[in-house]
């Protein structure tokens, strides 16, 4: 988001998603709220495909992103394979997902969000190995090794990397909260109180059902 916010010309972002379940509604709202912490006007509209994996209306969505203006993609989808190429075709900038995609759009790809298998996989290994039980519900986030940023991109500026890396070091000390009140979704109503704010692995986040005040959509 951070870095999205900086790319941007048109100050508005098309996010492509599958399903309105509170995970994607999570990386939405966080993505728009980084974009936001660099320019306040910048919104995000959103397209749900209803699939998690189906190229036309991923295609379909990205190509009408475009026309309404967005000059940066982001998505959450299985396959982002065909939102990247087709956003960069396009001439938008990309942000990926689950991998790094840069090859497939080299100069438009500005970063991603990759899950970190082999660290996971390595400690969970580990753990048998060593006879400790395997926790039945198991979360983590970049403090934990469980996600990882794809490398900066040539559209990333300098000011634009100094700011993604400052936030980056400080969400690796486990003290980022992205959800912080006063905060309010885009129907107007307040869905964080001034002076509460939400760390990156709270369980109340995991019901999230609102999209942000500045994101054009709706989860239903």
């Amino acid at each position: 988001g951070v870095a999205a916010g900086h790319a941007t010309k048109s100050k508005k972002i098309g996010f492509v998603a599958a399903k309105p379940i509170p995970q994607v509604v999570q990386n939405i709202n966080s993505f728009l709220l980084g974009a936001r912490s660099v320019d306040p006007a910048i919104t995000c509209q959103v397209i749900f495909t209803g699939e998690w994996s189906l190229a036309v209306k991923e295609a379909e969505a990205t190509n009408a992103l475009v026309d309404q203006g967005a000059d940066v993609i982001p998505c959450h989808v299985d396959s982002p394979k065909v939102v990247v190429e087709t956003a960069a075709g396009r001439g938008a900038f990309v942000c990926g997902y689950h991998a790094n995609q840069s090859p497939l759009a080299p100069e438009k790809y500005l970063t991603g969000a990759e899950w970190n298998w082999g660290n996971v996989y390595s400690k969970f290994v580990k753990q048998a190995q060593d006879g400790e039980p395997l926790g039945n519900f198991v979360r983590g986030g970049i403090k934990d090794g469980f996600v990882k940023m794809s490398p900066l991109g040539p559209g990333v500026s300098e000011k634009a990397r100094t700011q993604f890396e400052a936030t980056l070091a400080e969400i690796k000390t486990g003290k980022f909260s992205v959800f912080k009140g006063p905060l309010k979704d885009n129907k107007g109503n307040e869905v964080v109180g001034a002076g509460k704010a939400y760390a990156e692995d709270a369980i109340e986040l995991e019901s999230m059902a609102y999209l942000v005040e500045g994101v054009i959509g709706s989860t239903s």
